[in-house]
């Protein structure tokens, strides 16, 4: 939970900041509350080792690491991906972490917590010696009260994690698995691998949304009475306030509503109440928001709510979290069913992806930075919905999809099945800390209790948890393929898998059902698509006629025998039959459908189905260091809400190539190609929807041109140009906003071309480059998705052209220099600076 409330916050006064010629900013009072991130200065050993935990434990020739950090982030994407197991060598077992720090002497009297946004798979806690908790089911953000445990001022305090991530690890005291830990569905990417904050209280306080260990709720904020037109809606606040200051005290919750631009948009605020020490109680306030701008995914607009508590008019917490209002609704019904943000029907469109979200050569650790960069990238294809699969996503991605506008499905931890006792309880137990943790969340608009078909008594036990810990927060509960009919009237909407078939369209009376789908179903609330479209092809190939390889040669384990321009016809075949099924269509025989999640966004070390050829499942849109493919862009046109045009392929063919060229073109009565200026034929007829053919196109150099008309007018347009010789190299690094940081986690891109003389990339260039790194950082590299052992090597082929390689940062700040060579070809060189951080005794200022 990212509270941030700055170390100045304990030494500075006043509550609003006013700049000379600019418009006053909110700024929160002081109070004892304070988040520092707690990610950076780890030591760290790849085994077990006795006595870690000791403080006198000797940790001095430990690897310096700095989290987000895992111990697979090299040895994966190394081996073919094998379908019933996914990655086949990267290494499990038992690590340790240690991590020395120092707290403020002002901070004596209070509360000292720590959170951690979660680990893979299992931690082991102790404290200055001390063992204080344990954590087991590697999904869920847990939360540690260290407050009896550690030192104030100069002394020093010393903090060792036991971390294990063995595949076959079991609950200790239940001695049962885990469902969801299979490799082939949850990347087992160990260590820890997600943000770690340190945050410090009062003795009056509001809680952390921390289920595991503390067993706390935090702060709950909805929206509710909206009035969409008269920009208006009540925001109502709960608010969890323990005492533990030793004595009665009557304490006031009061909130402050803050837009983007710093505004205070509302204040309100509760009746007091008593609080006897050792008391936990549930404050709630409400207040009218007007001039709301609410969250939708076109304008995904957030806010700041400060919730203030005081004793006696004094402060003594405040907090702050950021979340968003809208409107929801949920409905079934031909021609009015879907769902409806803000009053108006929204069509979801995008993908599924494992919620690992990993990324070749820095597998599940990278900066935050990332995710948003990822999550803007995806937007780029317009699309507005992703469906996390098997367990919960991590709090950084939640947030990504905040800022971006991008719709989520959240489940909570499961596999292919429903499972009884105890492991039913683990899935029951991480949906309570999931919905706990991301409540506040306006993204996430669906709970999802299960990937695969449960009974209606377990589904009806999850929607009751939803009605318990989100009962006004706009979202629903449902299951991936709810085959007992049992459950339909107790789902609150339904998921499929490939549910558009002919068979679907056939269903004979509204009961009956296909994949789970039904006309009663529909009737009754929104059917969304989960995971279509699970075909595989590699960015690397082309087509039929492109060099190197000219066309994918299956192999024998292989299921798919697509290239890049094939996938790209199969994904609009499969993006069409649901386009025209939308629940909006008033024609009842075909309105099914509010969604549509074409599995996956990106490659990923998982369940791949190119046993003989791949390294990892290439289902993406882009591949797994985020570099387009080509079905990217026919995504990104067929998602479209306005005219949009994309050439399939490239224009640098032999000389005696003929082919049919194909264009991916939306909102458009016809499409035209020219060759050097001259047509080459005009369709009218899109297949699928959106391909247009051009049979019979023989290859000139020079350029090809599509332009795109609706009545007779030019609506959208794009071309290719051939490039000419590989000349030379081109080096282009990719940084954080903020720039590139000295924090021992930030990563640093860098695209690699070849390119021509005019500095076009030359599309069919497959060959190694080499590359030097000087300066403070580390190599990561990139990889190659056909080539086993290509992870973390100073070289590299290029494919299509183009390559991606990262860096990442130490923590020491100074020059990096990085040099890509190949004979023949002319160097390039790329130089960023990394900027130091400020860290106070172990904890890096927000």
């Amino acid at each position: 939970m990212r509270n941030t409330m700055a170390l100045a916050g304990l030494i500075l006064a006043g509550a609003i900041t006013v700049s000379r010629g600019a418009v006053a900013r909110y700024s929160p009072p002081p109070s004892p509350r304070a988040t520092f991130s707690f990610n950076a200065g780890w030591k760290f050993f790849k085994g077990d080792a006795t006595s870690a935990m000791e403080v006198s434990f000797d940790d001095s020739k430990w690897a310096d690491v700095s989290a987000p950090h895992t111990f697979n982030d090299v040895d994966s994407y190394t081996a073919i991906i094998s379908h019933s197991g996914g990655d086949r060598r990267a290494w499990t077992g038992v690590v340790w972490y240690r991590k020395h720090f120092k707290l403020p002497a002002s901070a004596k009297d209070g509360k000292v917590f720590l959170e951690f946004e979660g680990l893979k798979q299992a931690g082991r806690f102790w404290v200055n010696g001390k063992f204080i908790g344990k954590y087991e089911n590697g999904v869920t953000p847990l939360g540690l009260d260290v407050t009896p445990f550690v030192n104030f001022g100069d002394a020093e305090n010393l903090i060792a994690v036991k971390v294990d991530n063995s595949n076959d690890y079991k609950e200790e005291a239940s001695g049962v698995e885990f469902q969801w830990m299979g490799r082939a569905f949850n990347p087992n990417y160990g260590g820890l691998n997600r943000d770690i904050w340190l945050h410090l209280a009062g003795r009056v306080y509001q809680t952390l949304p921390l289920q595991e260990n503390l067993q706390t709720t935090g702060i709950y904020i909805y929206g509710s009475n909206f009035s969409i037109s008269n920009q208006t809606c009540d925001v109502n606040l709960e608010s969890q306030v323990r005492n533990e200051s030793g004595d009665q005290q009557s304490i006031t919750l009061a909130a402050t509503v803050v837009d983007a631009d710093g505004k205070v948009c509302a204040k309100f605020e509760s009746e007091a109440l008593d609080l006897v020490s050792g008391q936990t109680e549930i404050f709630k306030a409400s207040g009218k928001l007007t001039g709301a701008k609410f969250w939708s995914d076109v304008s995904p607009n957030l806010y700041d709510v400060y919730t203030t508590l005081t004793v006696d008019g004094k402060i003594v917490d405040v907090c702050k979290t950021r979340t968003g209002f809208r409107k929801t609704e949920f409905k079934g019904g031909v021609g009015t069913g879907g769902v409806y943000l803000n009053d108006k029907f929204v069509w979801l469109t995008g993908y599924a992806q494992r919620s690992v979200n990993d990324w070749a050569g820095l597998g599940q650790a990278y900066p935050d930075w990332l995710h948003d960069y990822n999550a803007a990238l995806l937007r780029s294809t317009h699309a507005n919905y992703i469906r996390w699969m098997h367990i919960a996503p991590q709090p950084v991605d939640v947030r990504a999809c905040d800022r971006a506008g991008i719709v989520e499905v959240c489940p909570a931890g499961d596999k292919e099945k429903d499972v009884t006792g105890r492991q039913w309880e683990q899935r029951v137990e991480v949906m309570r800390a999931a919905m706990i943790y991301f409540r506040n969340s306006p993204s996430i608009l669906f709970w999802e209790a299960g990937n695969n078909s449960i009974s209606p008594e377990h589904l009806q036990q999850m929607v009751d948890l939803r009605k318990e810990l989100d009962p006004n927060g706009g979202r629903v509960m449902g299951c991936r393929t709810l085959n007992d009919s049992g459950a339909t009237p107790i789902a609150e909407y339904f998921g499929v898998m490939i549910g558009q078939d002919r068979r679907t369209d056939a269903l004979a009376n509204p009961k009956e059902m296909f994949r789970a789908y039904s006309a009663e179903r529909r009737d009754r609330a929104p059917f969304i698509e989960t995971e279509d479209f699970r075909d595989e092809a590699a960015r690397r190939f082309w087509d039929d006629f492109s060099p190197p390889h000219f066309g994918f040669k299956k192999g024998p384990n292989d299921t798919y025998s697509w290239n890049s321009e094939t996938f790209c016809l199969a994904a609009a075949e499969r993006y069409h039959a649901y386009a025209i099924n939308k629940i909006s269509n008033p024609d009842a025989a075909h309105s099914k459908w509010a969604g549509y999640a074409s599995i996956y966004w990106s490659d990923s070390n998982a369940d791949g189905r190119q046993d003989s050829s791949e390294v990892c499942r290439v289902s993406g849109k882009v591949d797994s260091v985020r570099l387009p493919k080509q079905a990217y862009y026919v995504n990104r046109v067929m998602q479209n809400d306005a005219p949009d045009i994309h050439i399939i392929g490239h224009w640098n063919y032999g000389t005696n190539v003929t082919k049919t060229v194909y264009v991916a073109a939306n909102h458009c009565d016809a499409v035209e190609l020219f060759v050097n200026g001259k047509s080459a034929g005009k369709s009218s007829t899109a297949t699928n929807g959106y391909i247009y053919a051009f049979p019979e196109i023989r290859f000139a150099p020079g350029t090809i041109k599509a332009v795109a008309t609706a009545k007779d007018k030019t609506v959208a347009q794009t071309e290719i140009k051939t490039a000419g010789e590989p000349k030379k190299l081109k080096l282009t690094p990719v940084v954080s906003p903020d720039g590139f940081k000295a924090d021992g986690a930030d990563v640093a891109l860098f695209d690699v071309e070849v390119v021509d003389a005019n500095g076009q990339r030359c599309p069919t260039d497959e060959a190694r480059v080499d590359f030097k790194l000087d300066g403070p950082a580390i190599w990561r590299g990139g990889y190659n998705s056909g080539k086993t052992n290509s992870v973390n090597n100073l070289w590299l082929d290029t494919e299509c052209g183009i390559n991606r390689v990262a860096i990442r940062a130490t923590l020491k700040p100074g020059r990096i220099i990085l040099t890509a060579t190949r004979n023949g070809l002319e160097a390039a060189t790329a130089a960023i600076e990394s900027k130091p951080v400020e860290t106070i005794s172990g904890l890096l200022k927000p």
